[in-house]
């Protein structure tokens, strides 16, 4: 019992000089993202050990330094121990779950055709992303790109949170059947700088039937795509 309260001692401890380091640093005009990711983890570590050895020495009746200096590593380990193991059992339930502990996204751009009403788009336009695990609404930017033959293309992205080859981008415009985009990726993709080869749609499904559109010559819609 007397560790269990020391590690919470500790925690407290070390999110409060967290916060104090970054407050000062933050006061005395040091960049705040410095402060809080260099500075911070400093402070924190050094109060995390103050507390712990401040409550082992209160409440364990530890009165030498060598006493005081053993129960603290020993709480320490303990604490490097419950953290270690949390994350692994964190990241074995995400893996059997299909999830990434670290989701990445995929930015996007779909070049659309030329008779593409710029206001609809801004104001109606929807991408999803459909996989075998689940369904997410892609954030598509305010501003529209335009390609040097004067087509409109939308820009945006969407997290991949599940570890699959099974996705599909989905386009809905007002008045238009939904085309649908396979995404040429592995279920676990690496980041990539520049963005791949313009893709065909792959689907165009109405609202009476589906049609496969692969290998139709038809560049109506296309897409390309990066990982970030």
């Amino acid at each position: 019992m007397l560790y269990i309260i020391s590690i919470m001692a500790g925690v407290l401890g070390a999110l409060i000089s967290w916060a104090a380091a970054a407050m000062i640093a933050a006061a005395t005009g040091s960049d705040n993202l410095a402060a809080f990711i260099v500075i911070g983890p400093l402070a924190a570590v050094a109060g995390f050990v103050t507390a712990v050895a401040f409550t082992l020495a209160i409440k364990g009746e530890v009165r030498t330094f060598r006493g005081l200096a053993v129960r603290s590593l020993a709480v320490i380990l303990m604490t490097g121990a419950l953290a270690t193991g949390g994350y692994g059992l964190r990241t074995a339930v995400l893996s059997h779950l299909g999830m990434m502990a670290k989701a990445p996204a995929v930015e996007f751009e779909i070049r659309l055709p030329r008779t593409a009403a710029a206001a609809d788009l801004k104001r109606e336009a929807q991408v999803e992303l459909l996989t075998d695990q689940n369904q997410t609404l892609a954030q598509i930017d305010d501003g529209l790109l335009a390609t040097e033959d004067g087509r409109a293309v939308l820009r945006g992205s969407v997290p991949l949170k599940f570890r699959t080859s099974e996705r599909m981008v989905v386009l809905s415009l007002p008045g238009e059947a939904q085309r649908a985009f396979r995404l040429r990726l592995p279920a676990n993709p690496s980041p990539s700088d520049e963005f791949g080869p313009w893709h065909m749609v792959d689907r165009v499904m109405s609202k009476t039937r589906t049609d496969t559109a692969r290998g139709i010559p038809d560049d109506t819609f296309a897409i390309r795509y990066r990982v970030l």
